[in-house]
C-alpha cells in the first residue's frame, strides 16, 4: 500500500465480545453498539468468542497495522484475555471495554458505565489513558493477582451459575 492510500484509509475497529457473559445481555445491545462505532467513523469487524482463551488468540494473532482500536465486551475474564493477547504482541493498540459480565469489578473500579451504549459512546468520545498491567510467571493481569486456596474460584465457577446468581455464584464455588 502506498503511504498516501494508507494515510487516507478509514479507521478500523476490532470488536470482540463474549456472547455468554452476563446472561448474554450483549445480544440486545449489539446493533446499537456497532452503530455508535460506525457513526464515529470506524469500519468495524465483529467477532464473538467461541471458547475460553479465544480472545487471547484472536488479539495475539491479528495482522500488524490493520486495526486502530480494539474494543471488547464481556466480563472481567474477557477483558483479561484481550489484555493477555495484547501483551504478547509487539504492536500495542488502545483497548476499550464495554462491561457485560456478572460482576464487572474492573469497570466499576474505573467508573465505566454499566449502560452498554453509554460505555460505547464513552470509548468513542473519551480520551485514551494508561492502565497498569501486571505480570507474574509469564501471565498478565489488569485487575487482580491472586494466589492460594481460592485462586481457581473465578475460573471454576460455572458460567450458567454466574448468569443466574451473579456474584453469589463465586461465593458458592468458594464454599464448595
Amino acid at each position: 500500500m502506498t503511504q498516501s492510500v494508507e494515510k487516507n484509509r478509514p479507521k478500523r475497529l476490532f470488536f470482540i465480545y463474549n456472547p455468554k457473559s452476563g446472561k448474554g445481555k450483549i445480544k440486545s445491545n449489539l446493533m446499537d453498539i456497532i452503530d455508535i462505532f460506525v457513526k464515529a467513523g470506524f469500519v468495524v469487524t465483529v467477532y464473538p468468542t467461541q471458547e475460553t482463551g479465544d480472545a487471547t488468540e484472536q488479539i495475539k494473532n491479528m495482522e500488524l497495522g490493520f486495526y486502530d482500536l480494539i474494543v471488547c465486551s464481556g466480563g472481567d475474564g474477557t477483558l483479561d484475555e484481550v489484555v493477555a493477547g495484547m501483551m504478547q504482541r509487539e504492536e500495542k493498540l488502545p483497548i476499550g471495554y464495554i462491561p457485560a459480565g456478572s460482576t464487572n469489578d474492573f469497570a466499576r473500579s474505573l467508573g465505566i458505565s454499566d449502560n452498554m451504549s453509554q460505555a460505547a459512546k464513552d470509548i468513542m468520545e473519551g480520551t485514551v489513558f494508561q492502565c497498569d498491567v501486571g505480570g507474574f510467571h509469564g501471565k498478565s493481569f489488569v485487575y487482580v493477582a491472586a494466589f492460594g486456596l481460592f485462586t481457581e474460584v473465578t475460573y471454576e465457577t460455572d458460567q450458567h451459575l454466574k448468569n443466574i446468581l451473579g456474584h453469589t455464584a463465586y461465593v458458592l464455588e468458594g464454599v464448595k
